[in-house]
């Protein structure tokens, strides 16, 4: 009588061992304590600064901007949101709120902070909701999507604290009308924004502006100082 040999079991393609659906909810609940130890850390650095003016708020981010947690994706977007909502807050309270400067500062700091939680490609649905609107108050209504959702594993989850509303719920008009640029977005970009964005379309010294223009930039400051009208086609990039 022959002995039959007897063949290992195999897994099929695609299909996760029993060893490996371990690891995986091993590294899962791994993730999810992480998650857990960090949205801790941030609330109460959240409730701390509820007791504090804005200005010592500000401060206070500044200081954890040096904690590693500061960058980890879970929680990137929303510090530097909160950061934003500062910014805004103290926009609001500035008794010089509505002079052209003032807004020039602040529209910059905004946008500048927009850029930075862009970059960081952690934008939840809930930041973006939130980035869109802050984008249509000062003016920026055609360009809510460079504030599109990250694609990644980011979960969604509501905000660990209440950004200031300032869309009003119907219209979708904001709230404060000072808060909106009186020029086109391109025009506000080469006046004040060209030093912060990325240079990678044959830029070059010009001495009408404080940055290196990129070419097309360029055409945009000629016709301008020709005192002619332009039509910019495509899609405004921070």
């Amino acid at each position: 009588m022959k002995a039959h040999s007897q063949k290992p079991n195999k897994v099929k393609a695609g299909t996760l061992s029993s060893k490996q659906k371990l690891l995986q909810n091993i590294a899962k609940q791994k993730q999810l304590s992480h998650e857990d130890t960090l949205l801790k850390w941030w609330c109460d650095h959240i409730e701390k600064m509820k007791k504090m003016d804005v200005s010592s708020q500000i401060n206070h981010l500044q200081g954890l901007e040096r904690n590693d947690k500061f960058d980890d994706p879970f929680l990137a977007a929303e510090v530097r949101l909160y950061k934003l909502n500062l910014q805004v807050l103290r926009w609001i309270d500035d008794r010089d709120r509505e002079t052209d400067a003032v807004r020039d500062q602040y529209t910059v700091e905004i946008i500048r902070l927009v850029k930075s939680i862009t970059d960081q490609k952690t934008v939840t649905p809930t930041v973006s909701t939130v980035l869109s609107s802050v984008l249509t108050a000062i003016g920026f209504d055609d360009y809510t999507s460079i504030a599109a959702p990250s694609v990644g594993e980011i979960p969604d989850r509501p905000l660990s604290f209440q950004f200031t509303k300032l869309l009003k719920s119907k219209t979708r008009s904001p709230y404060h009308k000072f808060f909106r640029i009186a020029e086109h977005p391109i025009i506000w970009q080469l006046r004040l924004f060209g030093q912060f964005m990325d240079r990678s379309m044959d830029s070059q010294p010009d001495s009408r502006v404080t940055f290196e223009p990129d070419s097309w930039q360029v055409k945009v400051l000629d016709v301008i100082d020709k005192n002619g009208s332009l039509l910019v086609v495509g899609k405004y990039s921070i």
